[in-house]
């Protein structure tokens, strides 16, 4: 699910749609063909007729929501989880990159990463919470869920890693990390892969079988914090770091505890509609009255939890 990267889209169709009726454009000319004008006001009510509805209906869940934020607790933790995360999934690692891709991939104009933050980010977080509200997990559902589903539950690592084309390359690189120098901007600069290296090298989390035998091997004998010599593998040579490592309960209770969450949560679809009925929505447009006649919207996006990361090219 590329929720993320489909709600980010929407943005970018709202702002198209809305930016074009800034000032007095009626007699505005975006094109001619042998002497025939077209109109911005043209271009304008055929972008409506089109993507309107879909366009209206985002920007009425938006601010329902951000209404809804004023009565709902947000810490700044919850908030940076939810930025990491759209950052993961785009394969962006700082607030600079995340704006520019913003503006250069989806045409979102932003003046800074918490004007970004207000009018997504929060939101999100907002719908997310108001779907698990009153949501409760006992010890006892975890620990038997746990034991219920084993097989989800083998010892994982999570790990980073620098591959390079040549054994000489890799030795030089892991010279470099042993004298002090940063093995995430080391991954950026020299790393090959370039689905993990815009990440600093990041794999995340794994478990046995999903990479090739000789990289698991290195990963998963590797102590916490350690880094690996150079090792060999069809794709060429890694330098293995690995930074986590999940093998009990009580690793995995956290992941147990959302997974559960989420069961038992409304879907966002039935919370936007809730809320939906219960604001005072006055559709001016009679083109867009059916955005109230079917009394419910679809939701903006999957929350951070709905998003996938990019897959990595080392798994199998």
């Amino acid at each position: 699910m590329k929720k993320t990267k489909i709600a980010a889209i929407g943005l970018a169709c709202m702002t198209l749609l809305f930016a074009c009726n800034n000032g007095n454009s009626e007699n505005t000319t975006v094109a001619t063909i042998d002497g025939t004008e077209i109109t911005e006001s043209q271009f304008v009510d055929t972008l409506k007729d089109r993507y309107g509805e879909a366009t209206l209906e985002e920007l009425i869940q938006r601010t329902i929501l951000k209404q809804e934020a004023n009565s709902v607790d947000i810490a700044q933790e919850e908030i940076d989880e939810e930025l990491n995360n759209f950052k993961t999934q785009f394969g962006v690692d700082d607030d600079e990159a995340l704006i520019e891709l913003l503006s250069t991939q989806f045409n979102i104009q932003v003046d800074s990463i918490d004007a970004f933050t207000d009018e997504y980010i929060v939101p999100q977080i907002v719908l997310k919470k108001l779907a698990a509200e009153g949501v409760e997990v006992t010890e006892e559902e975890k620990k038997s869920y746990y034991e219920e589903n084993k097989e989800q539950f083998g010892e994982q690592v999570e790990a980073s890693h620098i591959l390079v084309e040549d054994e000489t390359t890799a030795n030089e690189i892991l010279e470099k990390i042993k004298a002090g120098e940063d093995f995430a901007e080391l991954a950026k600069e020299h790393s090959i892969d370039t689905g993990s290296a815009t990440k600093g090298g990041s794999l995340g989390f794994f478990s046995k079988g999903q990479m090739v035998p000789e990289f698991e091997e290195a990963a998963f004998n590797l102590e916490v914090g350690k880094v690996s010599d150079p090792v060999k593998s069809q794709h060429g040579f890694h330098i293995i770091k690995v930074t986590d490592r999940k093998e009990t309960y009580e690793d995995f209770k956290a992941d147990i505890e959302e997974q559960l969450i989420q069961q038992k949560s409304k879907s966002q679809d039935q919370v936007m509609s809730e809320l939906f009925d219960r604001a005072n929505v006055d559709i001016k447009d009679s083109r867009f009255s059916n955005i109230v006649d079917k009394g419910e919207t679809k939701t903006q996006s999957g929350s951070a939890s709905d998003t996938e990361a990019p897959a990595d090219s080392e798994k199998e």
